[in-house]
């Protein structure tokens, strides 16, 4: 709307003045844009603050000052239409033109620190203390996973809550007995599973080849990766789940700031608008 009222004044104002304006109200726009994209993320990592094995995300910001060299091209560097797990962000450069100092989001990384392990006393729930994922099967493909809030279907396989299956080392679905004297479910800390006394699978316990970083979050707490290895020593454990990495009452601070960030953004341009408001009113008064 001020940029609107900005062109609709370009004859009043002197080119110079009129540059300079336009620069001012566009870094605060992309400023409040940037804020309001964090507020999108940290409430995504609110929502999953009790979701099992979620893993919080975090957003980073560039910031570009032009320089007379780079305004014929554009440079790689720049922030600006950029493909996240949050979808496509708009470009600053497009309404602004690459004279104009703006922020923006540069990208969002996942944390991939290790969450609590909740002891539950389920033998079906369980966690990996330290690096590595489950493996799963769903309907899209095989993905990874660090919930390990399992249970068992009705043919005895071993299953996420979501009715997706669990893969061994072999990248088999886990079948458990069903039925038999002895019920007890047990996993030793290589991911052997044991019902009773006897061996029923191991499961499949991998790490991306390229690192945690080249993991892409699709949803349902599982991940997308390229090649996969098994973890040499795993250390899995029963009778509970790790839970989310997301620390509660640090989100809600970060929630505050980024608020109080894009009120302040827009306040400015507010007062930017009442003083082009008044420029123009006293430009009159003078013709």
């Amino acid at each position: 709307m001020a940029y609107i009222l900005l062109l609709s004044h370009r004859n009043v104002f002197g080119i110079g003045e009129e540059v300079r304006m336009r620069q001012g109200e566009f870094a605060l726009v992309s400023g409040a844009q940037g804020q309001e994209q964090l507020m999108e993320v940290l409430t995504n990592n609110l929502a999953n603050v009790d979701t099992p094995g979620f893993k919080k995300d975090r957003v980073t910001f560039q910031t570009y000052m032009p320089h007379k060299e780079l305004l014929v091209k554009k440079p790689e560097t720049q922030p600006g239409t950029n493909l996240t797990p949050w979808g496509e962000f708009p470009d600053p450069w497009g309404m602004a033109g690459q004279d104009v100092p703006h922020s923006g989001v540069d990208r969002i990384h996942v944390r991939y620190s290790q969450g609590m392990i909740r002891q539950t006393g389920n033998p079906l729930d369980m966690a990996i203390n330290g690096d590595g994922f489950f493996h799963v099967s769903t309907p899209k493909g095989d993905f990874l996973t660090r919930n390990g809030r399992f249970t068992m279907d009705e043919t005895g396989g071993l299953v996420t809550h979501e009715g997706y299956q669990v893969l061994d080392q072999k990248g088999e679905p886990v079948k458990l007995p069903v039925g038999g004297k002895d019920l007890t479910i047990r996993v030793r800390a290589d991911g052997s599973l044991f019902k009773g006394n006897q061996f029923v699978a191991k499961l499949g316990i991998y790490t991306p080849r390229d690192g945690v970083q080249s993991l892409s979050k699709i949803g349902e707490g599982l991940f997308q990766s390229g090649k996969i290895d098994p973890v040499a020593k795993p250390r899995v454990m029963d009778g509970g789940y790790e839970t989310s990495n997301v620390n509660g009452t640090a989100e809600m601070v970060r929630m505050i700031q980024a608020m109080r960030a894009f009120q302040t953004h827009v306040q400015v341009m507010k007062a930017m608008n009442e003083l082009t408001n008044r420029t123009v009113n006293d430009i009159s008064i003078i013709a």
